[in-house]
This record gives C-alpha cells, structure tokens and sequence, in this order.
C-alpha cells in the first residue's frame, strides 16, 4: 500500500518558526511533526513526499529518519504551490493513502481509514467534531455517506471538520482535472471532493492542525503524557526528579536542580546547578539552562537560558541568549486568554497562560521583560532593560 504526504506549504503563521525550516520539523515533543506522520506510516510499501518550501532540508531529515523503518519514498516537487489539489495531482499512484503533513493524529485514525476503505471500496474523507468549525472544512455526511463540504463556511449547520486524512482512488484526481481555481486563487480539494462518492469516518481521537503556536504547545501536552522515563546523562548528587524525565547522551544535570516530568532534555545539555524545569518542557540539544526557571516551553538547539530566567508556555527557537533576568510574562493581569497577532490579525490563542514565540539566533540583554503572546523575529536584539510590548520582526533591534 502506498501513501501520499502533503508537505510542500510555507508555513507563513509559523513565522518565525518556518524562517529556518519548513513545518513538517517543527519539533513537538521528542520528534518533529514529519516523524510522527512516518511512524504511523511505517508499514506501507512506498510512501511520496509532495515537498517545495525547504527542500533541501526536508528531504534530508525524511531519509535520515527512515533509516530504522524498510521503507521505500519518492520526493515530488510541486514547482507552484497553488492549493491542496494541485499538490494531491501530482501522485503517482491510483489508489494511495493522503495526509496533510502538518497535523498530528492517533496512529490508530491510519488503520481505521484503511479498514473503511477495504469495505467499501471508496474514497474515504476522515472527520472530528470540533468547536470551531467555520475555521475549517465543513463535513456534511447521512450515515457515513458524505454529502458535500464546505470551506470555512459562516454559520455551519455541521462541526465535522475535515481532518486532513483520506483515501483516495482515481475518481479524485480525474476530479481534479476538471476544477478551476477558487477565489483564494489555489485549486481547492473541496471542489473535487464535491464531484466524488465517499465515504465518512468520525474519528475520536486526539487531533490538531498545526496552523498556529497555541496549537504547537497545545499538541505538546498531549505528546508528553506519553513519555517514558528514560536517563542517559548524568545527574549529580543532591537533584530532585519526578518522572516521567527523558534525559539524552553527554548531558549533565549539575546540584540543586528540581526537573518536573514529563520532561525532554537532549543531548550534550548543561542543566543547573539550581535549574528548576517543570512540565512539559522539551529542551533541544547542546543547551545551557542555568539558575532559571523553565515550564511548559519548547527550546531548540543550542539555546542559552543560563541566569536567572523565567520562560513560561513560550517556544525558543535555536541558538538564542537570553541575558540575565530576562523575564517572559505568560498570564494577562485580567486573566483572561492571550490574544496573539498574526499575520497582521489579532487572534485569540484560548490560552489563559501564552508565552512568547522568539526565532532562531535573537539575543535579549539583562533584566528584558517579555509581554504575554509577543512574537519576537529571527536575529533581533533586544537591549538591556527593555521592555517588548509589540511584536518585532526579523532582524529588528529594540535599543
């Protein structure tokens, strides 16, 4: 059996976390958003990455991973990114598995589409129910026979979204054929999804669509429920840990330091002395996390928190200094949820705790104080004492 990977996006609400590599790696727990989409994939014969946006690095990190999986992939460059549709027509396959490669999903959603599939012999669309479901493609669906969908609809009468799994026969790409673009000028799987007989499968389980940062650290939590207790490194005399604690190769987590599982530590990592890190923390590799606190955050390689740091429910990209006292505020005083803008748009995250988002190589100077929801751009500097109240955009500095 054959799958096809949907990888070729931008990213462009990622930013700055797509500055440096596509969405598929952004890292969620132990792994990054492609890996778990290949682990659920791992007993098909051929797997096809649609990639464009970052190639390069993508491409290397699938065939490096897939060294512990016998399995056979296809890169496919989809030259225009114009839409889900053209992307899906480039398969080369007539019957194949197709996933979105910016979602994360329960295994076991793959063995449920192929078990509808087999039945019936159809395409199969995947669903959830979801609160919000004028931000998706609305499903509508008599038994499990699908009826139509509807992208973004106002006022949907339906909360099936469209999860972003299916199975597709060639009915879907002779589809595809005949749709024009929409207004947002892409060729829109919906419209050929509307010329197609399916079938509908309500999925149950843990789903998110990666499209924004709440929904980076939100998946986090969910991952990190699962991780199991694990110490490569090693742990000096007189530190509290409470499992579940991953702690990789060449890492050294030095006196006085209190970890609060789950937690992931990479390798080569100096941790302490007198680091408390809480849960739900993932820290990359070659990191230095000195006397500071760190809860509920995501930090990329080669980071340094080293002194007298708060970092609460934020996401640090690689090789950023954070000066001594810099501080990140991660609860409005009113205590209601944080609002983010991106893309120019004030957006809800629905997160009562939001840290900041702050890309790769950016340097804070001391006793910097971080508003809740502020993203900070690749490369910027922030001087000593100053306060970042707005978002700042790549290669900004802030005297």
């Amino acid at each position: 059996m054959e799958a096809l990977v949907l990888a070729a996006g931008l990213g462009t609400r990622l930013r700055p976390l797509t500055n440096s590599r596509p969405k598929p790696l952004i890292r969620i727990g132990e792994k990054t958003i492609i890996d778990y989409i290949i682990d659920s994939l791992k007993d098909f014969d051929e797997i096809s990455f649609v990639v464009n946006y970052r190639k390069e690095i993508l491409t290397d990190h699938i065939k490096e991973y897939i060294k512990k999986y016998d399995l056979n992939i296809r890169f496919i460059e989809q030259r225009e990114v114009s839409g889900t549709a053209s992307a899906i027509s480039l398969s080369p396959y007539d019957e194949f598995l197709c996933i979105n490669g910016d979602i994360f999903f329960e295994p076991y959603l793959i063995s449920d589409v192929i078990k509808l599939y087999s039945k019936y012999n159809m395409n199969v669309i995947s669903v959830k129910k979801v609160d919000d479901p004028e931000n998706y493609g609305v499903v509508y669906k008599e038994g499990n026979d699908f009826l139509k969908i509807c992208e973004k609809e106002k006022n949907p009468s339906s909360n099936l979204a469209n999860i972003g799994v299916y199975f597709f026969t060639d009915e879907v790409l002779e589809a595809i054929k005949k749709i024009k673009k929409s207004e947002r000028n892409e060729y829109e799987i919906t419209d050929a999804l509307n010329r197609c007989n399916a079938k509908v499968l309500e999925y149950k389980g843990f789903w998110n669509d990666i499209g924004y940062f709440w929904d980076i650290l939100n998946t986090n939590e969910f991952i990190m429920e699962k991780l199991e207790h694990k110490i490569l490194g090693n742990v000096e005399k007189n530190v509290k840990i409470i499992p579940p604690v991953y702690i990789g190769e060449e890492t050294t987590v030095r006196e006085g330091s209190y970890i609060v599982g789950p937690v992931v530590i990479g390798k080569s990592c100096k941790i302490g002395p007198n680091s408390f890190i809480r849960k739900n923390t993932v820290i990359g590799n070659n990191c230095h996390i000195g006397m500071s606190e760190i809860k509920n955050s995501i930090i990329y390689d080669k980071t340094n928190i080293p002194h007298f740091n708060y970092v609460g429910d934020s996401i640090i990209d690689e090789n950023c200094n954070l000066g001594a006292g810099t501080m990140v505020a991660n609860l409005r005083f009113d205590d209601k949820t944080v609002f983010m803008e991106v893309k120019g748009k004030k957006i809800n995250s629905g997160r009562r705790k939001m840290g900041c988002i702050m890309g790769s190589n950016t340097k804070t100077g001391i006793n910097v104080t971080i508003y809740p929801g502020r993203i900070i751009g690749s490369s910027c500097c922030v001087y000593p004492g100053r306060i970042v109240d707005k978002n700042m955009e790549d290669n900004t500095v802030l005297r």
